[in-house]
């Protein structure tokens, strides 16, 4: 008995998107000592297939001949550039049909942007890189995205969030298949987590503290950056603009389709990141430093946004 997974990839591939987890399956074999996984390489047309890291991989075969061919696993590799690859309707097509022969199929990382153009995402919750989400979630709308999650199973599709992720979704996959004890073993042999403890969140960055709009409200930016401290809510920055609050809230939705004060908890949010990784103010002070009016408000607003608590945050992510 043996089960096949193949990978698919465009040009532009982010290499650990495939070798992620292909090493993964082949560890499961080295702990089995026996080929129970068949790993392939599929590309779209015949060739090598260049990544973004410049690395070249020989493909085992090629979507445009593959009318024939059958896996029991099915994943789509994302890239850097994946918002910009499009797929033919006949690779759509022919896509669709290796997904609906096989037991299960998904995608890695960006590779969801790609796999979304079958429309085999639609109604089903997936995830996939967090920078991804917003744009996978408005190029297929009937879908439920689930932003800050690692892995995420509906049916037969798999999907998982950004690079590294993929790791954790072939272990998954690994366990469904070959029980948890072998899942453990790979996980072991690979220096990786059986469970990661965290999700997504706390490796997000988010687009929306750089300085975006019109002058006046970069200006009003710059400013509340250098004040967060003092800055008590969304009234503080409309006295600074000397607007009302109501006409704050329009100039933010108009320029950066966003409320006033989802900008400013991303703000505080951000700089409690820094702070933490940076080390020199002790935890108790963070809190004031980023205009929290409590260490039980900050704690509340950074576990809901990163899933893990400040002091969690500090001994996985702190500069020493």
């Amino acid at each position: 008995m043996s089960h096949s997974v193949t990978l698919f990839a465009l040009p532009g591939v982010q290499l650990l998107d495939v070798s992620g987890p292909l090493d993964v399956f082949a560890e499961a074999n080295r702990a089995l000592r026996r080929q129970f996984y068949r790993l392939n390489v599929m590309a779209a047309e015949p060739g090598v297939i260049t990544a973004s890291s410049g690395v070249r991989i020989g493909a085992d075969v090629w979507l445009e001949e593959a009318l024939d061919y059958v896996t029991d696993t099915l994943l789509v590799a994302g890239a850097p550039n994946a918002e910009q690859q499009r797929l033919s309707e006949s690779q759509c097509a022919q896509l669709s049909v290796l997904c609906a022969r096989s037991q299960r199929y998904g995608s890695v990382c960006s590779g969801a942007l790609l796999l979304a153009q079958t429309g085999l995402l639609q109604r089903r919750r997936v995830t996939t890189h967090w920078a991804c989400a917003d744009l996978l979630a408005l190029r297929c709308p009937e879908a439920q995205v689930e932003a800050d999650a690692l892995y995420v199973a509906d049916g037969p599709l798999r999907t998982s969030a950004g690079v590294t992720a993929g790791l954790d979704l072939a272990l998954r996959l690994v366990e469904e298949d070959l029980g948890r004890d072998i899942a453990q073993e790979v996980a072991a042999s690979l220096v990786m987590f059986f469970r990661r403890p965290v999700n997504q969140g706390h490796f997000a960055r988010r687009d929306s503290l750089s300085l975006t709009g019109r002058a006046a409200l970069q200006e009003l930016q710059r400013w509340a950056l250098a004040h967060l401290p003092t800055i008590g809510g969304v009234s503080d920055l409309a006295a600074h603009m000397d607007l009302s609050v109501r006409h704050l809230n329009r100039l933010f939705r108009q320029q950066l389709d966003m409320q006033p004060g989802s900008w400013l908890e991303n703000a505080r949010i951000e700089k409690a990141r820094a702070l933490l990784e940076e080390g020199r103010l002790p935890l108790k002070a963070i809190p004031e430093a980023c205009g929290y009016r409590s260490g039980d408000v900050m704690r509340r607003a950074f576990a809901k946004r990163t899933g893990i608590t400040p002091a969690v945050y500090r001994r996985m992510f702190h500069q020493s």
